[in-house]
């Protein structure tokens, strides 16, 4: 006998893969029956349709591959040799693929055509952030699932971080009377879409600029009564994006998380993991949907998670604080950001930082990690700068010296509005966009112009892939700029409180006075924005700064 006699057919190797996958054997069948049915498959259609992760497709692939004919990169089981696949792929559906919310969706086309046109036009996605778009169809199903499932009328919803839309699906699918959306992300490009979509619409979306790691907008903590979060698929990602969901839950009794996460079929290890940092919150799993979301891309996955619906216990508002106030700091699988990178200041950079940024004999603060253990200065982590103003002891120093490397570089304005030094330093990588280039440059500067003005960009320093910004004071421009001066140093406090004491203290400066109801009475005149009033500048999106900057330049010019 041959070798060419005892090579496997590939019929017998399909059957040795359906054996070898057991009682999951349907998932093999499902991807049989698309090859065989007599149109040409690629691999990718075939992971979405299924919701089979690439590396199974790719088997079932390889095993028929003698049986195969191609077109471009599709295959399909030829047509002399489909007669001989006749009731080799039973019929049954793999575990968890039919469910009513899909059918429910897929009653409102005309809302998953919207939807899709939405997703087209967002920002594309970013691979640093873990970014894989959900399909229009699912968006629409989550919408419905949360519409059907909850009474949300008058309730708000938080998203802890919305890649895929979800907050303007859920008015889209119909919303309900009095709902409020929330929408939480580090992303500003989204933040600005989401947006201007919601107001384009009049929906109800309020958009909040935060790096998780380092915190939850104040406002938006104890707030909502649902969170939903597709987070990074790292335990780590899992755990933060979900701990910060319940630090914005109101009702602990009745309250839900509702959490997307996917693993591909044959690594449950994986599944395990994410189940088990969830393990540290005590809530109950009071539904797991498989493959109920479905994504373009997220081969590895199947291009598909799971949806679970998670209930607070008891025990679970203080567990969640716990795991909030001590983060990990790497959630992603990609990036400067990701749980396998290294980075920080090595003692070298931290001596040049403080040689550059600190005048001598200057008393300085040094926000953040990896400064040497012996470097003169008093301390405090990022997040506590970040959140809330300096305690009392840390506010007499003549420089700070904020460390953003190498993953926060995206709170840069934020590090110098929650400044109260004479001079800042930032130090972060020198591939962000507001140093790559001059427009950046610029754009960066005028933002923080009413407080700071940006002295020197010292790019590759202290090392390669660095930067160090030198930041002093800005001395008082125009009225307008005198009065977002003022605000911008109180940018931890309520816009609207800042922002009516800077009118008075502007009339004051020149002899007259302005009564607090006087100065509410302009403001609410000038205000294109109110809902912006009860907010602090710290988690206002950057967009939103340049409605702030014409609002009070209309304000000043109203009293000449």
């Amino acid at each position: 006998m041959t070798n060419a006699d005892q090579q496997e057919t590939p019929l017998e190797a399909v059957r040795a893969l359906r054996a070898d996958f057991g009682i999951d054997a349907p998932r093999i069948d499902q991807v049989g029956r698309l090859l065989a049915g007599g149109e040409f498959r690629t691999i990718e259609e075939v992971v979405s349709l299924t919701g089979t992760s690439r590396r199974t497709v790719e088997a079932v692939f390889r095993a028929l591959e003698t049986d195969l004919e191609s077109s471009g990169d599709a295959k399909r089981v030829t047509a002399r040799k489909a007669a001989e696949y006749s009731g080799v792929f039973g019929e049954r559906e793999p575990f968890g693929v039919r469910d009513p919310w899909t059918e429910s969706a897929r009653r409102a086309p005309a809302a998953i055509a919207a939807m899709a046109g939405l997703i087209e036009a967002a920002p594309p996605p970013v691979q640093a952030l873990d970014h894989v778009p959900a399909t229009a169809e699912t968006v629409v199903k989550r919408a419905r699932f949360m519409l059907d499932g909850f009474d949300l009328t008058g309730a708000h919803v938080l998203f802890v971080g919305d890649h895929d839309l979800t907050s303007l699906g859920l008015f889209l699918a119909g919303g309900a009377p009095g709902l409020r959306a929330s929408v939480v992300d580090v992303d500003e490009r989204l933040l600005e879409f989401v947006d201007a979509e919601a107001a384009r619409r009049g929906w109800d979306v309020r958009c909040h600029f935060a790096d998780l790691r380092l915190g939850l907008p104040a406002a938006l903590r104890e707030s909502c009564e649902l969170v939903f979060t597709d987070p990074p698929y790292t335990p780590e990602g899992v755990r933060l994006f979900v701990a910060r969901g319940l630090q914005g839950l109101r009702d602990h009794r009745n309250g839900r998380v509702l959490l997307a996460y996917g693993f591909g079929e044959r690594q449950p290890a994986l599944g395990l993991a994410v189940q088990k940092a969830l393990n540290p919150l005590h809530l109950a799993y009071e539904a797991m949907l498989p493959a109920f979301n479905r994504y373009v891309g997220a081969q590895a996955v199947g291009s598909a998670a799971a949806l679970y619906v998670l209930r607070p216990t008891r025990r679970t508002a203080g567990a969640a604080r716990a795991v909030a106030d001590d983060p990990q700091t790497a959630v992603y699988t990609h990036g400067v950001q990701s749980v396998e990178t290294a980075g920080g200041l090595d003692a070298g950079a931290a001596a040049r930082i403080l040689e550059l940024g600190a005048p001598a004999g200057d008393k300085t603060l040094l926000v953040g990690d990896d400064w040497p253990a012996d470097a003169p200065g008093r301390r405090i982590a990022l997040p506590a700068y970040l959140s809330a103003p300096l305690p009392r002891n840390l506010q007499d120093h003549g420089t700070a010296l904020v460390n953003l490397y190498p993953g926060f570089g995206s709170s840069a304005v934020r590090a110098l509005l929650a400044a109260n030094a004479p001079r800042v330093g930032l130090v972060c990588r020198n591939d962000l966009p507001f140093l790559r280039d001059a427009e950046g440059q610029r754009e960066f500067a005028r933002r923080i112009g009413p407080k700071y003005r940006i002295a020197k960009l010292l790019r590759g320093t202290p090392g390669p892939g660095m930067a160090l910004v030198l930041a002093e004071k800005a001395e008082p421009g125009g009225d307008a700029d005198r009065v977002l001066g003022y605000m911008y140093a109180r940018a931890h406090g309520k816009l609207g409180n800042a922002w009516r004491e800077g009118l008075i203290a502007l009339r004051k400066a020149v002899g007259q006075t302005l009564t607090k109801a006087e100065s509410r009475s302009i403001i609410a005149a000038s205000a294109s924005r109110p809902e912006l009033l009860e907010r602090s500048l710290m988690e206002i999106p950057l967009h939103l700064f340049a409605v702030i900057e014409r609002d009070v330049q209309r304000s000043v010019e109203s009293r000449k």
